[in-house]
C-alpha cells in the first residue's frame, strides 16, 4: 500500500502534514515495465509449507548444505557448520542451522518486463536502467523452532531466531550503488502460519547494472551441536521495475533548477539522484525502526511528496502508527538531522574516494555520457569535497526523497562551511575615537528638599501619628491586665 506524506525537507521546502491517501507512486505504470521473478528461483514449484504464492526455493536435490555449495541457484554460505553443513535442503524448504546465507547475483540488463495496462514486453537496457529502478523482495518463512514461540516446532530453544533480507544495486564494477537491510524476528510457523514478508530497495541514480540478493537465518540459540535449530526459508522472489524509456540527461538548467531546490551549488547529475536516493533510504530506516518494519519503502516525487509504501497486510492501525511516527518526524525536524548526517557522511567519503566518471567530447565540451551508443570514453576524476559527498549519498539512499533531502543538507553544511569568519581577516572597521573632550562640567550642587529628612516627614505623617498611638494604647492595655492578674493572684 502506498501513502503519500509531507515532511519538512529544508529551507525550501516546507510541506504542512496532510493526511495519507492513496497515491500512484512515482510515475504512471505505463511508464514502467514489471518483471517476473529474477531469482534463479524463478519457476520452481511453490512450497506445500507456505501460505504464500512466492516461487519455492528447495528443488530436486535435498540433503547437506555445505558452505560454499551451491542449491538451485544460490550460493550457501555460512559462519559456523554443524556436521559440516550450514543446513538442510528438504521437504520444500531450505532449513538452517547455526547461520545459513541464500545469495544470488545476477545483471539487470537484458531482463524482460511488461508494461501495464497495454502489456507491452520491453528489455532492460542500461539506459533503461540509468533513469532509476526498484527492486521488490518478498520471502516466505517458518520460525518457529525457539522456546517461546507461539508455533513452536522441531527442536526449540533458545531465543527468538533472526532471518534478514540484503538487497544491493551494483554498478558494471561491482561497486554497491545502492542497498537496503532489513533484519526480522517475526514469530512464524508453517502454512497458514507461514510469515510472509516485502521489502523494497528504490535507487535514482545511472549506472545500475547489477543486482545480489541474499537471505540469511540465524539460530537464537547459537547452537554449534544441534542442527537445523535456525529460522527455513519457504519461497522467495525478487521483481525488477524499469522505465520504458530510454533515459535523458538532464539539461543544464534542470540541473541548475535541482540544485536550488537542493540548496546546494554545482552538484552534478548523478550527484543530485545519489542525494535523493540518500534521503530516501534514511528515512525509510528511521520509519522502520518506529514502525516496527511496516514501511517496505520511500520515494520522493518530483514535486518532492513523500510517497510511503507499506507492507500489503498493513493494518489500519500500522498505517495510523506510520502517520504519527511521520507527524513525529516534522514536529522534531528529524528529516532535517537526517539530511545533514547524510550530507555529512558523503562529504566525509568524497575526500577519500575518488571515482569514475563517463565523458565524450562533443565540440571540444564534455559531457556525461548516458547514452551507451554514443562513444565512451572512461576517465579518473577526482570529484570536490561536496561531490563525492553527493555520490555516497547516491550510493546509500536509494530513494529519491531521502537522497534529495541528505543531499540538500550537505549542500547547506558545504556552504556554511565555505563562508569565511569576519574573525580570519585582521581588518579593524570602526577605530576608536573619543568625540565628547573637554566638556564643560554642568554640575548642579543645589539641595533641592534642602530641610526635608524621611524621619521628620514620618513624624508629622498623620498615619504615623493613628500607627502609634494605637501602639501605646495597647501597651497601656497589657499593662493594666497584668495589674489586674496580680491584684486578684495577690
Amino acid at each position: 500500500m502506498k501513502w503519500i506524506v509531507y515532511l519538512a525537507l529544508g529551507a525550501l521546502f516546507y510541506y504542512a502534514l496532510n493526511a495519507f491517501a492513496s497515491s500512484v507512486g512515482l510515475a504512471e505504470e505505463n511508464d514502467t515495465a514489471f518483471s517476473t521473478n529474477i531469482l534463479p528461483n524463478a519457476g520452481t514449484t511453490k512450497s506445500n509449507k507456505s501460505n504464500s504464492t512466492l516461487d519455492g526455493v528447495q528443488s530436486g536435490s535435498t540433503g547437506a548444505l555445505a558452505n560454499g555449495s551451491t542449491h538451485n541457484g544460490f550460493t550457501i554460505t555460512c559462519e559456523t557448520q554443524v556436521s559440516n553443513a550450514c543446513g538442510q535442503a528438504f521437504s520444500n524448504e531450505l532449513e538452517a542451522s547455526h547461520d545459513m546465507t541464500v545469495t544470488a547475483t545476477g545483471s539487470l540488463v537484458g531482463i524482460e518486463g511488461d508494461s501495464t495496462p497495454d502489456g507491452v514486453t520491453h528489455t532492460s537496457t542500461q539506459i533503461k536502467l540509468n533513469g532509476g529502478i526498484n527492486l521488490s523482495s518478498s520471502i516466505s518463512v517458518q520460525n518457529c523452532e525457539w522456546n517461546q514461540s507461539a508455533y513452536q516446532c522441531g527442536n526449540s530453544a533458545g531465543v527468538a531466531d533472526s532471518y534478514t533480507v540484503i538487497m544491493k544495486v551494483l554498478d558494471e564494477d561491482e561497486n554497491v550503488l545502492a542497498s537496503s537491510t532489513q533484519i526480522r524476528t517475526t514469530d512464524s510457523g508453517y502454512n497458514l502460519n507461514a510469515g510472509s514478508f516485502d521489502d523494497s530497495l528504490h535507487y535514482n541514480g545511472v549506472h545500475a547494472n547489477k543486482y545480489e540478493w541474499s537471505w540469511t537465518g540465524v539460530d537464537g540459540s547459537q547452537s554449534t551441536t544441534s542442527a537445523l535449530r535456525g529460522p527455513n526459508l519457504l519461497g522467495a522472489e525478487m521483481i525488477l521495475d524499469f522505465p520504458i524509456e530510454d533515459y535523458e540527461p538532464l539539461s543544464a538548467q534542470e540541473i541548475k533548477d535541482m540544485n536550488e531546490g537542493l540548496g546546494t551549488a554545482n552538484l552534478n547529475e548523478s550527484e543530485i539522484w545519489n542525494v535523493i536516493s540518500g534521503l530516501e533510504e534514511s528515512i525509510s530506516e528511521k520509519l522502520n525502526v518506529e514502525t516496527g518494519g511496516a514501511v517496505t519503502s520511500v520515494e520522493l516525487t518530483e514535486n518532492f511528496e513523500i510517497v510511503v509504501t507499506t507492507t500489503k497486510k498493513a493494518s489500519p492501525e500500522v498505517v495510523a502508527k506510520v502517520q504519527e511516527v511521520v507527524q513525529t518526524m516534522n514536529k522534531t525536524k528529524t528529516v532535517e538531522t537526517l539530511k545533514k548526517e547524510v550530507i555529512a557522511e558523503v562529504i566525509k567519503e568524497s575526500k577519500q574516494t575518488p571515482t569514475k566518471t563517463e565523458v565524450v567530447k562533443n565540440n571540444s565540451k564534455q559531457k556525461t555520457v548516458k547514452n551507451s551508443s554514443k562513444e565512451e570514453v572512461k576517465e579518473k576524476v577526482v570529484k570536490s569535497k561536496l561531490a563525492l559527498v553527493m555520490d555516497k549519498i547516491d550510493a546509500k539512499v536509494k530513494n529519491p526523497v531521502k537522497n534529495l533531502k541528505l543531499k540538500n543538507l550537505v549542500k547547506i553544511d558545504a556552504m556554511t562551511e565555505a563562508q569565511g569568519s569576519l574573525a580570519s581577516y585582521n581588518i579593524v572597521f570602526y577605530a576608536p575615537k573619543d568625540i565628547y573632550l573637554d566638556q564643560i562640567n554642568m554640575t548642579d550642587n543645589r539641595l533641592i528638599y534642602n530641610g526635608v529628612q524621611l524621619v521628620s516627614y514620618i513624624n508629622n505623617d498623620t498615619i504615623g501619628i493613628k500607627q502609634r498611638t494605637l501602639q501605646e494604647l495597647n501597651i497601656n492595655k497589657q499593662r493594666i491586665l497584668i495589674e489586674l492578674k496580680e491584684l486578684k493572684n495577690g
